[in-house]
């Protein structure tokens, strides 16, 4: 199965496993690839429309894998068990939606040892709602596709960090992620990520120039406006910062 490479980045972060719960599956290729890959051995093509998850059952059947790839009807996590799966698999969808399906779905995703996000918006969000949860960001990607900057984040539970891992991967404790790092993420920034650098250029070059329009504005709302952008600015420069040091 060709996935586009933003989708092959998603499904080549998750680790080997029994099995993966693949939540908005759409037409359900991630699920196919993910399996002609020995990737995982099952998977559950979950999606919340009728429409795109009966093209992932043809796409299942095309490919004679209905006996490894389950394809069933679920709002979020709302139909996965408890234990069922070792990793769930979110790409394409908005942060607080994503934040939505974890936190109706805390019970359902009990036992599962790795979330592979890829959130389309409000990512600093999401990453705070992780630490929230008690999960740790453990890896995150940025690449380009088509003019537009994605990142995928891969986080598992504190207490399976702790319990399996050096403690060398807990350089610092849960929370104690500087602005910055929420904004445009901890490994990316440390290991210096050409695609992060590339956009922190675009970012500046956008961000100055709304500065510029707002303060030829006198209204309490402009001004008001132009210090969120100051902030943004400043975020934007001590990222830049760790590709000069």
């Amino acid at each position: 199965m060709e996935l586009s490479f933003r989708m092959k980045q998603v499904a080549d972060m998750v680790e080997p496993c029994h099995g993966v719960a693949d939540i908005g599956c759409d037409h359900g290729y991630v699920s196919i690839y993910l399996i002609e890959q020995g990737i995982a051995q099952q998977v559950l093509a979950m999606d919340v429309r009728t429409g795109p998850l009966s093209r992932a059952e043809r796409n299942v059947k095309e490919k004679h894998l209905e006996d490894r790839i389950q394809c069933r009807l679920s709002d979020g996590l709302e139909q996965l068990q408890a234990g069922e799966v070792d990793t769930i698999v979110i790409a394409g969808m908005g942060g607080p939606l994503m934040i939505r399906i974890l936190e109706q779905g805390a019970g359902n995703r009990l036992g599962t040892e790795t979330l592979i996000l890829q959130p389309q918006s409000e990512i600093p969000v999401l990453r705070q709602y992780l630490h929230k949860i008690g999960y740790e960001i453990v890896e995150e990607a940025m690449l380009l596709e088509d003019g537009k900057y994605y990142t995928v984040i891969k986080a598992k539970p504190i207490n399976n960090i702790c319990r399996e891992a050096s403690m060398q991967m807990l350089r610092t404790e849960v929370g104690e992620w500087k602005p910055v790092e929420y904004q445009y993420g901890r490994y990316l920034l440390e290991q210096q990520s050409s695609v992060l650098q590339q956009y922190l250029l675009h970012e500046k070059e956008t961000l100055e120039a709304i500065a510029n329009r707002l303060m030829e504005q006198q209204t309490e709302k402009a001004q008001e406006r132009l210090l969120e952008i100051t902030e943004q600015l400043k975020w934007n420069r001590e990222a830049r910062d760790y590709y000069e040091a």
